[in-house]
């Protein structure tokens, strides 16, 4: 009996070992296999680290194995923007290793490590924004529409000299470092602007600036190319801004990054410099449906198979050769997939995608692998996903996944109970302690995902929870306010 017993136990593991040879081989042929031409020169992934998101939250070599998985599904450059919010100059005399000096030692790190892995690179700046160390009273920009962040004026000669000073030292920094900079990319708002009468129009006077400090960057990286993100451009700023250019800069613009309204798989059709290649921005942070959003992984990973695919198909028949995905961190690593995977023409479909990722990631064969890819691909929609039978459909795949204690296993095993929490809370009023406690469960799974996963820190801004869209936050969060008043009243 005990020799029938040691038979099967190894016939068992030499069938797993041979199920893992088969799908390294498998993995292997995924890489090396022929790859249909891309219509995409630039297929780049934007990974600003910032507000305690996962990219701000890696370390080193997780990084690193972050951009690899970028590069292994089609990506070809990396792009991070260095946000001085509540940050001070990581150059002045000062010692002290806070919070400026952490993030552009870990930014620094990070180009590099884009570059080990076969990554062009790519510096974006919103160039009037600067750290609170530079906020004196005299050198603050001019408050208006869109524009926000820690602003100077760039047309007052002092704050104007701190500007190019500020970015000449980071691109000096990185070329000690070793990095060269292959593209320098500008964005007019979110942050930046100024509203004052020598600022107007600001997207000239931000135009002017960007080629003083590219005329910078380039002393640091003789090669460097520059490009433009239009995000929350105005029509008439595009036109003014291809007028500006070809008069004063011909031929200095080679691509722009047109803006994607939410919900939008194309781009406008708005006047570009000439020899300005047409690309596109596109938002990877959110899934298919526009409102409400599952966004930023407020509700843990997203998926947004249809819209991908789509906004593939369009932006090719539109002529668009750049392609740029604005992500934010390991909530959006499928959509990452999706995205380069698609653009990088070795898939031709979303669920080829969504297939290759399961095997690759979850150890799946392929019958179970594609039944995974229709399962992810049914979150697009997370607010209208019968979560009666999402539930019994994963605990089918879950059997057959060999991979499913994997962080990216987990990471939708507990999405869908974070859902299934959400719809048992409801809406809001009438918060019974039966209803209180299922929100107090609905935080635990999301600090699950979030820290238990993720390993994110503090989260600022975009990423903390009153920015959910669940119909019973708000009235919880008035619930809970009047709560406390009323112990501090007894108190």
């Amino acid at each position: 009996m005990r020799t029938i017993r040691a038979w099967l136990a190894f016939a068992i593991a030499a069938t797993a070992l041979l199920h893992a040879s088969a799908r390294a081989a498998e993995r292997q042929n995924e890489k090396t296999a022929p790859t249909p031409a891309s219509p995409y020169k630039v297929v780049e992934l934007y990974a600003p680290g910032h507000f305690g998101n996962g990219y701000e939250s890696m370390d080193e070599y997780e990084m690193r194995d972050m951009l690899r998985e970028a590069e292994f599904w089609g990506c070809t450059r990396y792009g991070d923007w260095f946000d001085m919010l509540d940050c001070s100059d990581p150059f002045r005399k000062d010692t002290q290793w806070d919070l400026g000096r952490a993030l552009w030692w870990a930014k620094n790190l990070n180009f590099r490590s884009a570059a080990k892995v076969g990554l062009e690179t790519e510096f974006l700046l919103t160039p009037n924004h600067t750290y609170v160390d530079r906020l004196q009273p005299a050198l603050l920009a001019k408050r208006g529409p869109r524009i926000q962040g820690q602003l100077i004026c760039p047309s007052n000669p002092e704050a104007r000299k701190l500007i190019l000073q500020d970015y000449e030292r980071l691109f000096a920094d990185l070329a000690r470092s070793g990095v060269r900079l292959r593209s320098l990319s500008a964005c007019p708002y979110d942050y930046g602007g100024c509203d004052c009468d020598k600022c107007r129009p600001w997207i000239i006077t931000w135009a002017v600036l960007c080629h003083d400090i590219f005329t910078a960057a380039g002393k640091h990286h003789p090669d460097i190319e520059m490009t433009v993100v239009g995000w929350w451009w105005k029509p008439q700023e595009h036109e003014l801004f291809a007028q500006w250019a070809d008069e004063h800069h011909p031929g200095w613009v080679k691509a722009m990054y047109l803006h994607m309204p939410y919900g939008k798989t194309d781009v406008a059709d708005v006047p570009l410099p000439k020899g300005c290649a047409k690309g596109a921005f596109v938002h990877i942070s959110y899934a298919d449906m526009a409102n409400p959003r599952d966004m930023y992984g407020h509700y843990g990973p997203m998926v947004a198979a249809a819209r991908l695919q789509k906004s593939m198909e369009d932006l090719k028949k539109q002529g668009v050769t750049h392609l740029m995905a604005y992500s934010e961190g390991q909530c959006d690593d499928l959509n990452n997939a999706l995205f380069a995977g698609l653009a990088s023409g070795r898939f031709q479909t979303a669920h080829e995608v969504l297939t290759a990722y399961a095997g690759r990631h979850f150890g799946t064969d392929d019958e179970t692998s594609a039944a995974w890819a229709r399962w992810l691909a049914g979150w697009g929609e997370p607010f209208h996903r019968d979560i009666d039978k999402a539930e019994p459909e994963l605990a089918v795949l879950l059997k057959n996944t060999p991979n499913r204690d994997a962080p990216r296993v987990r990471e939708w095993v507990l999405k869908t109970e974070l859902f299934d929490i959400d719809r048992r809370i409801g809406g809001g009023g009438n918060w019974t302690p039966e209803r209180l406690e299922l929100v107090e469960r609905y935080w635990q799974t999301r600090e699950k995902i979030r820290r238990g996963i993720w390993g994110l820190g503090p989260q600022r801004h975009i990423f903390t929870r009153k920015f959910i869209n669940t119909a019973w936050y708000r009235s919880w969060a008035d619930h809970q306010a009047a709560e406390a008043a009323t112990v501090d009243k007894d108190q």
